[in-house]
């Protein structure tokens, strides 16, 4: 070790500034020497946050197995702190920290046993599963259940047999080997949870909790033959468990890529599920209600809008083939929803769009003035209270509605803004697809804020547009309104 090296640890070790400690933490990273590491393992207990997350970032940055068996003795820590921060950098450690770990597979301890477990299982590697094996009759059913666990994480078809062995050995564990067999999946496991399945509902009384591991693993692993089994027992599950059974159906329908149609009588269960509070549950009732066409679908998918990005997604897209769908948002805009409301606006510019293109050949876009007059005037009055970032999305599908009123509408709007909300709505207006935007942002380049001034003029020069043309346009004739269209 260099005299550079010997400073940096006995500044690392001894000096009372936690931020000199600090920097000489993150220096020792230059330097991969097993009496480094060692020194590094030592300050990982540093009292100090600072220093202790930079000797961790120095270990990561070191690497390795050397690494890993200079961290690996402090998950025997007593402090909960020591072993937990090990623990975290163990497992970003990877694959380097798995020997290091097994030894401390046959601790004493339970809890060390179960904490090496635990970090093998979140980095997944393959190679002890020779180890792991052993503690699924461990003395500790802590350990048991963190050994299922593990193995399923890690998900090796040769662990089968043995999960299901621990699954009849020990009744405490029914729930976490269920897990764990879900997570590997393959027709092996598929049978066997079939054939417990068909168990529970030979049973007098089943518990709540294991049918409900069963239906989730099923799901997962589940095929055609399967889904027939859950349809010929699906009177047998009553409310939340109902909700769980067609969510499984779901997800076995569109993972095997399946042709089914659910039964008319099964609308009502499909919307009880659509009002479950599992995000899971309601978007795979949503999908099952995309085939059915009625009015009260559509109202109660519109409704579904907001829970999720994924759950827009699937709402909105298929939106446009159903029928007086623009009537049922605009009535649930007007009755004040507030969930998913700027997805219903995105969505009506959407629509209105659409029937610029379609109206001539399609009725499913009969829209009348009075409806498009009604729109416009529920959307300006989301303005108010709309973020920063939705009121691009009200301008936008104002645009859509009517570029006319919405410049009046807009440059009234702005004005009423503190200057650094114009500038930054000013910005959202010159990406719009429309020039009539920009006729927006010309009224703003003579604006008594500079800030607001060099926003619009930057915007009209990247329209490719000279800014002294703001003074002339603002206030008299409109710019050419190119390709824009409005309803």
């Amino acid at each position: 070790m260099d005299k550079t090296t010997k400073d940096l640890v006995c500044l690392l070790l001894t000096d009372p500034d936690p931020d000199v400690r600090r920097r000489a933490a993150e220096d020792l990273a230059a330097w991969n020497d097993r009496n480094v590491l060692a020194v590094l393992s030592i300050a990982l207990q540093d009292e100090n946050k600072g220093v202790a997350d930079a000797v961790s970032r120095s270990f990561l940055a070191l690497g390795g197995a050397p690494a890993a068996r200079a961290i690996v003795y402090h998950i025997e820590d007593e402090d909960i702190a020591s072993r937990n921060l090990a623990a975290k950098l163990l497992v970003k450690l990877g694959e380097s920290s798995v020997h290091a770990l097994v030894p401390y597979l046959r601790s004493s301890d339970k809890d060390v046993r179960k904490l090496a477990v635990d970090i093998l299982g979140e980095i997944k590697s393959r190679e002890p599963i020779y180890y792991l094996l052993p503690l699924l009759n461990d003395a500790d059913a802590n350990v048991i259940v963190s050994a299922l666990e593990a193995l399923g994480n890690i998900g090796s078809e040769s662990v089968i047999r043995h999960i299901i062995a621990t699954f009849e050995l020990y009744p405490f564990a029914h729930i976490v080997a269920i897990e764990a067999l879900g997570k590997i999946g393959g027709a092996q496991v598929r049978n066997f949870l079939e054939s417990k399945f068909t168990e529970s509902q030979a049973a007098e009384k089943t518990d709540g909790l294991y049918l409900f591991a069963l239906l989730d693993a099923i799901g997962t692993v589940g095929d055609g033959g399967t889904l027939e089994l859950l349809l010929a027992h699906y009177d047998n599950f009553k409310d939340h468990l109902r909700d769980v059974l067609l969510h499984e159906i779901v997800q076995i329908i569109e993972r095997c890529n399946l042709e089914f149609q659910f039964d008319e009588w099964m609308q009502e269960d499909l919307l009880s599920a659509l009002r479950s509070d599992n995000q899971h549950i309601q978007l795979s009732a949503a999908k099952g209600l995309v085939q059915f066409k009625g009015r009260d679908i559509t109202r109660a998918l519109l409704l579904s809008l907001g829970i999720s990005e994924e759950m827009d997604f699937v709402v909105i897209v298929q939106m446009s083939a159903r029928p007086a769908v623009f009537q049922i948002a605009l009535a649930c805009l007007e009755e004040g929803v507030s969930r998913g409301r700027i997805q219903m606006i995105m969505l009506l510019g959407k629509l209105a769009t659409e029937m610029i293109h379609s109206y001539s050949i399609s009725d499913v876009y009969s829209i009348d003035d009075s409806e498009l007059q009604r729109t416009f005037a529920v959307i300006t009055a989301s303005w108010q209270d709309a973020s920063q970032e939705d009121r691009e999305i009200v301008a936008d599908t104002l645009f859509r509605i009517d570029c006319d009123s919405t410049v009046s509408f807009l440059d009234q709007a702005l004005n009423e803004l503190d200057p650094w909300s114009r500038a930054q709505m000013i910005d959202q207006l010159s990406t719009m697809p429309t020039r009539r935007a920009l006729e927006c942002i010309a009224r703003f380049v003579d604006d008594e804020n500079d800030m607001v001034q060099e926003a619009a003029v930057a915007a009209l020069r990247a329209a490719g547009l000279p800014a002294e043309m703001g003074s002339s346009i603002s206030g008299k004739e409109p710019l050419d309104r190119g390709a824009d269209e409005s309803v």
